[in-house]
């Protein structure tokens, strides 16, 4: 399912999952920016109309099959669109605090299964600890020059609100 948003001419594709363990069905929704960039954001259906959605546990202790079936619809994407590259905000738990910056629970475990998950050959992993952003930058688009890690800085800056400086490992 496609949706649009008319203030921010933004497109958001809308998928769909159950989880075999816990029976639960989530939604994924894949946002669209320029240069062949998606960003991913997934919740669980029951909790779709509140606002903190993206941060409420399900306590079912599934987090590598969630993440999974992320992944997968990442990668149809991907052989779609050869040029694309990912990103996504690990959401803070609602009992966690803003103290000093350091990786949420789920940024790291992002980080441990897309480190493990993707090499180096296709894809520049980089990442922002203190807003919790994790990137995917196709390789081939940033040796041409077609995609910066600065250019998706301005991208993520015109929407959503904050200062962010991302860390490239090549």
């Amino acid at each position: 399912m496609r949706s649009k948003d008319p203030s921010t001419l933004r497109i958001v594709d809308i998928w769909g999952f159950k989880s075999t363990k816990s029976n639960k069905r989530y939604i994924v929704e894949v946002e669209r920016f320029s240069n062949h960039f998606l960003g991913l954001k997934f919740y669980w259906k029951g909790v779709a109309e509140s606002k903190n959605r993206y941060s409420l546990l399900t306590n079912d202790f599934e987090p590598r099959t969630i993440v999974m079936s992320c992944v997968y619809i990442m990668l149809e994407y991907f052989k779609n669109d050869g040029c694309a590259s990912f990103g996504f905000v690990a959401a803070e738990d609602l009992d966690e605090s803003r103290g000093a910056v350091v990786p949420n629970r789920r940024f790291r475990f992002y980080r441990r299964m897309m480190l493990s998950l993707f090499g180096a050959e296709t894809f520049v992993q980089g990442y922002d600890v203190a807003t919790s952003v994790y990137l995917l930058i196709n390789r081939e688009m940033l040796m041409r020059n077609r995609i910066s890690v600065s250019l998706i800085e301005a991208e993520i800056s015109k929407l959503y609100e904050g200062d962010y400086s991302l860390v490239v490992e090549e």
